[in-house]
């Protein structure tokens, strides 16, 4: 028997919808979806006060951070095309301007920076304080060496996982880390919040990577390391050494480029010192002076040039003697053997480090005004060790211990090495401001190396 059921529409609508609402629950994990939410981007500035000098030009110092699959990752921000339409503000533009995420210091004053989108989360404020810079400008060094370690010193943050052999920052404040992949040398550029830029350059004859230096004050990029006119397949060819014969090394000064590969012959320009190069070439443009170190007679000698007169030397023709690319090829350098130096001495390694053994391996060394300074040791020491000459060859400071790396606890609760370990990885000093390189070893995690610059006070 059929019955028939009448049933108000209302009712009927409200019973379907509630046992749609139930299918949606049981399909769903038996939870009921929150409304979604847009969580946008997020911009802040890295620091609270910036100072400049008239005419001189930096890089905004923001960090910028994308949403991606549930959390925030660290991006780089293109100012140029700026997607999220980020405007930043200058209060008083005529001491201090922006332009394209530069800014440029105008008149000797303060100003302060603010951000503002519709399509990123920004925050902060930055003051800028420019000051007159009539005169040439130079600085001396003179912080303390052994001060202890603070959060507020880690410059470029932790996170990078290479083996960064050496460093070293640009006017804006971006940094260039050099590291050794096989045979090659490579570089690539970071923004101050650790996020890479671009691709890395490539040198297939460039060495190790721990004589590697930027011009600092130059409106494009150019680093000066070795590079050898020949084959080499010795522990990524380590600028110096030779192991593999007669083949020439040459200082060599190339124009950073992003995702390109350039052999040594391929370089801006280059220079000749004797057949095995330079270990390291730093360049100190803020004193205008360049120090090479090198082998001599079976001997390690430093030589210190000013920059502004080795292009007066007489010029010199090189052969590519490596087998696999451009053989026979000629590199015109300038003969370094034709000018005379500012300084010229031998040095014993033995006498600045702990001995001739790893533990006492130069990782470190760099031109700053009248001094030499070099660092040394391996990651299980007790601490990194720093001596300092003058242009005499005289020690100044020997076995001076770098404070930032003796407090083992600190390393380990500033998260910038796992379990104490911590290698020193280059030396700079940039507006009598030093920075320090360092990789933290992570046992646990296997082979990953996190990299990080340290600036004193």
């Amino acid at each position: 028997m059929f019955v028939a059921i009448k049933m108000d529409a209302k009712l009927f609508l409200a019973k379907a919808a509630a046992v749609l609402s139930a299918a949606a629950f049981l399909l769903t994990g038996c939870t009921e979806p929150a409304p979604s939410e847009t969580v946008k981007d997020k911009m802040t500035f890295l620091q609270n006060e910036c100072v400049l000098f008239v005419g001189e030009e930096v890089a905004v110092p923001v960090s910028y951070q994308v949403f991606e699959r549930g959390v925030f990752v660290k991006a780089e921000y293109d100012f140029g095309s700026n997607p999220g339409e980020v405007n930043i503000v200058s209060s008083n533009p005529e001491v201090a301007s922006v332009s394209s995420g530069i800014i440029k210091g105008r008149k000797e004053g303060t100003a302060t920076l603010s951000l503002s989108s519709d399509k990123i989360q920004v925050k902060g404020e930055l003051t800028v304080t420019v000051k007159e810079n009539e005169e040439p400008q130079t600085s001396t060094f003179n912080q303390d060496i052994t001060q202890p370690l603070t959060a507020d010193m880690i410059a470029l943050p932790l996170g990078l996982q290479t083996g960064m052999q050496s460093f070293d920052i640009d006017k804006r404040g971006r940094f260039y880390m050099s590291t050794e992949d096989n045979t090659s040398m490579k570089v690539c550029a970071l923004n101050m919040d650790g996020s890479k830029v671009g691709s890395d350059m490539v040198l297939p004859s460039g060495g190790h990577g721990d004589g590697f230096s930027i011009e600092y004050d130059a409106d494009d990029i150019y680093f000066w390391t070795s590079g050898t006119m020949g084959d080499h397949t010795d522990n990524g060819g380590y600028s110096g050494g030779k192991a593999n014969g007669p083949d020439v090394r040459l200082i060599c000064r190339h124009k950073f480029k992003a995702g390109v590969t350039e052999y040594a012959e391929e370089a801006l320009e280059h220079f000749y010192l004797n057949d095995n190069g330079a270990r390291f070439a730093d360049v100190d443009t803020e004193h205008d002076v360049v120090a090479l170190w090198t082998y001599e007679n079976n001997s390690d000698y430093i030589y210190v040039y000013r920059l502004s007169e080795i292009r007066n030397a007489q010029t010199i023709t090189v052969k590519v003697t490596r087998e696999s690319y451009n053989q026979g090829k000629t590199v015109t350098a300038y003969n370094l053997n034709t000018v005379k130096p500012i300084a010229r001495f031998p040095w014993k390694r033995k006498g600045v480090t702990t001995g001739d053994t790893n533990a006492g391996a130069v990782q470190g060394l760099c031109v700053y005004d009248d001094r030499i300074y070099v660092t040394s040791g391996a990651k299980n020491d007790e601490a990194t060790l720093m001596s300092v000459m003058d242009f005499s060859g005289n020690i100044i400071q020997k076995l001076v211990k770098v404070g930032v790396s003796a407090d083992k606890q600190q390393l380990i609760k500033l998260n910038l090495s796992s379990d104490g370990t911590f290698e020193p990885e280059g030396v700079h000093i940039r507006k009598g401001q030093m920075y320090l390189g360092f990789v933290g070893d992570y046992p646990s995690s296997g082979s990953s190396k996190h990299t990080c610059v340290i600036k004193l006070k």
